[in-house]
């Protein structure tokens, strides 16, 4: 496996990963505290409106000095993580990880983790003490996450709370 930040041009390389997934669980954060529910999802692919926002959102994150890596498994995008640059919180020491894709087929392989990893690098050298994580609410997302360290935050961002109020939101100290 190949880790490397992408070019401006590669951008467009997150509709290559596969981001097939059944869901049966999600969690919900209610009264301060994670509960699990039953939903179930069937996601089959991208939706193209959907990707299209959200390669615009990488242009946007590229065009700030964010930090967008790719993994590839011989030529092919098998894995995409991407950091906010600008910091955010309390006391200023905080950036977003804002996305995090692993293709169905490469996932509990520690790609994700690694990811994980190098973006958490990145935001040390920043001068960041935590990594602000909204995760999709899927038990497989959720416990990723948790697996990796993180915890659910006592400090919620509003403006990203008011983009996804769904979204499980954590910190992951550096």
């Amino acid at each position: 496996m190949n880790y490397r930040l992408l070019e401006k041009s590669e951008l467009k390389l997150l509709g290559e990963i596969d981001r097939k997934e059944i869901v049966n669980e999600v969690y919900y954060f209610k009264n301060n505290k994670l509960e699990i529910g039953n939903e179930f999802y069937n996601i089959e692919g991208w939706n193209l409106e959907e990707l299209n926002d959200y390669i615009n959102r990488l242009y946007d994150i590229y065009e700030r000095n964010g930090t967008i890596y790719g993994a590839f498994n011989n030529d092919q995008i098998v894995g995409l993580g991407a950091l906010e640059s600008k910091f955010i919180g309390r006391n200023n020491d905080q950036l977003k990880l804002d996305m995090l894709y692993i293709s169905s087929n490469y996932r509990k392989k520690g790609i994700g983790k690694n990811l994980v990893n190098l973006l958490s690098k990145k935001a040390e050298e920043l001068g960041a003490k935590s990594l602000y994580i909204s995760a999709t609410p899927f038990k497989n997302t959720v416990e990723f996450y948790f697996a990796a360290g993180a915890k659910i935050t006592d400090e919620i961002n509003e403006e990203l709370y008011e983009l996804e109020p769904y979204d499980i939101h954590m910190i992951l100290k550096l």
